[in-house]
Order: C-alpha cells, then structure tokens, then sequence
C-alpha cells in the first residue's frame, strides 16, 4: 500500500494528533486555520477532505464545430462532456455551420435539465450549470424519477382502459422528461466518483451506494421506456386488457411502496419481504404458458419486464439499507 507512515502523538495530556505530509499540503495550499472534513468509513478508517477542495474552480471544455460533423455526433460529444460533469462548455462553430448551433441551442433546451446559454454570438455558443450541487441530492432526483414514471404508468392504464390515443401519446412524450433526469443522475454520480467531497454534497455516505444509485437510475429509465413500448403497441393494435391490465396494476402497487421506500416509510424487513414476493412472482409469472395474440403478448412482457426492474430497484435499496447491520457487527435479516 503506497503512503507514509505517521506516528500518533499525544498533546494536551487526552488530545491524539496526527501531522500531514507536507507535500500535500503544499500542493493544494493547505494553510493554517484550514478546515477539513474527517469523515469515518465503515471500515473504520477516516478519509480527509479539505474544505477548499470544494470550491475550486469549475471543469471547463471547449468543443469545435465544422460542417464535417453530423447533429448525431455533436449531440454524443456534446452528452459524453456533460456526463463527464463539465461546469461550463464552449462550443465554437466554423462558417457554414449555422444549422449546428440552432440544433445545439433546441437539444439543450429540451434535453438538459440544469444547464443554459449564458452567452452567444454568431460563431460560439457558451453553455453554464445554473444549478447548485447541493439542490440536486441523488435521494432526491431518484424520487423524482420514479414519482415521474408512476404518473405515466396511471396514465397508461387510464388510456388503455379509456382508449383515449391522444393521453397514449401524451405519456409516451413523458419519457423525455425521464431521460433528462438519467442524464442528470449519470452526471452526478460521475462528479461524485471523481470527489469525495462532492459526494458528501450529494447525501451519499458511502461510495457503494453510488453503484446502487446508478443501478435504480438505469431501472427506472427502462420502466420508462416499457411503460412508451406499450403506448406504442396500443396505437397500432388494440392489445388484451384482461391479459395485460392485472400485471401493470400490480407494478403501480409496488412502485408505491417504493416512493415509500425512498422517502423513509418502511424498514428493512420490510424492503427485504417485498423483494422476495415481487422476485417470486416475476419468476412464477415467466413459467406460464401465453397464448395471447401477437401485441398483447409484447405488451404483457413489457409489463412484466416494469415489476422485474421494480425488483432490481428493491434489490439495490436492500445493498443500500443492510450495511447499517454491517457497521454493528450483524447480518443481513432473514426470511422465512
């Protein structure tokens, strides 16, 4: 293990100190009357953190436009910079590339939840995070999310049932707004890997929970998506209501519990029964013999693929709440 080895001293008579490398403090400027954060793991170590560290000045990118580049690859560099947790994006447009800069100006307006143009001119468009770290906990945008896909999963049952096309289509539009927040939580677990401190901002105590954050993110956003498949589906063949109705009910039952869930109302006991009894429904459900006609059997494995992915999310909120056995020395509860 590289590092220094380092003596703790005793002052004061009860007071235990440690010094810190002077290197180190003299890379980042470490000066008297500084504060750092000292924050115990659940390994029993301590990380420090400087208290500057955090308001360093922000990433900044510059990109370059020219009529060689396509809208597709300007809006994959564009994302891949702004996942990557760039605070400020220059984009400079070459002659003859006016069509780039309206796309760009469109896409982020539409697409981007917490960036806008602060600046433009004919050749350059300067694009700025306006939103504190601190406003945008993963808790937080997590909720959001999953509170954004069970409004749309209730509406496509209302449109099912009502036949009503044009609430069929306004839930499929609803995705947008999901994948917004996605492109927002990647960015943030991204930027929290890259710092500790920022993680803290973010109301993450441990980095294993940024795995799990990234894992409910993703499930939701594919809920999302299955929730549209079937608004889809619906639009050009009417599907069994019969067949596929008692499955997206249950889902709406269980994505309630999981608001619950995120928001504090249950314990783990019961975080961990409703894991098992959706896992073993899923798993029972997938043995049964469908003998419906060829849309209706797409929109029923859409729907369950909605309660498989409620499990996953069941799942990671079980590695995220179980840990606080492990810091007292216990296991995991059990099931009967």
């Amino acid at each position: 293990m590289e590092g220094e080895v380092r003596k703790v001293q005793l002052t004061g008579g009860a007071t235990l100190i440690v010094s810190l490398p002077k290197e180190w403090a003299r890379r980042i400027n470490l000066s008297p009357g500084d504060e750092v954060l000292v924050v115990p793991q659940p390994d029993n170590t301590l990380v420090l953190i400087p208290r500057k560290l955090g308001s360093r000045s922000s990433f900044t990118v510059e990109l370059s436009v020219d009529e060689k580049m396509s809208t597709e690859e300007l809006e994959k560099i564009f994302m891949s910079v702004y996942i990557a947790g760039a605070e400020v994006i220059t984009v400079k447009f070459s002659p003859k590339t006016a069509q780039f800069r309206k796309f760009l100006k469109d896409f982020v307006r539409r697409r981007v939840i917490d960036m806008e143009i602060t600046e433009e001119s004919s050749d350059r468009l300067v694009i700025q995070a306006m939103i504190a770290t601190t406003e945008l906990a993963v808790n937080d945008i997590t909720t959001k999310m999953l509170k954004l896909a069970d409004n749309m999963l209730l509406d496509l049952i209302k449109g099912l049932e009502t036949d009503n096309i044009d609430l069929l289509k306004d839930v499929a539009e609803r995705d947008d707004e999901v994948d917004r927040l996605y492109w927002l939580m990647e960015r943030q677990l991204k930027r929290a890997a890259m710092s500790r401190y920022i993680m803290l901002e973010l109301k993450v105590e441990d980095p294993r929970d940024l795995v799990e954050y990234t894992i409910i993110a993703k499930s939701i956003e594919r809920i999302a998506d299955h929730i549209c498949k079937i608004s889809y589906i619906n639009q050009e063949e009417k599907i069994d209501l019969r067949v596929v109705k008692p499955i997206l009910e249950r889902a709406v039952g269980y994505m309630g519990s999981v608001l619950e869930l995120l928001s504090g109302g249950f314990d783990d006991i019961r975080i961990a029964t409703l894991y098992k009894e959706l896992t073993n429904w899923t798993l029972k459900i997938r043995k049964e013999v469908d003998f419906s006609d060829p849309a209706t059997s797409l929109a029923r494995d859409s729907a369950v693929r909605i309660n498989e992915y409620i499990s996953d999310i069941l799942e990671s909120l079980l590695h995220i709440k179980f840990k606080s056995f492990q810091k007292f020395g216990g296991g995991a509860p059990q099931l009967q």
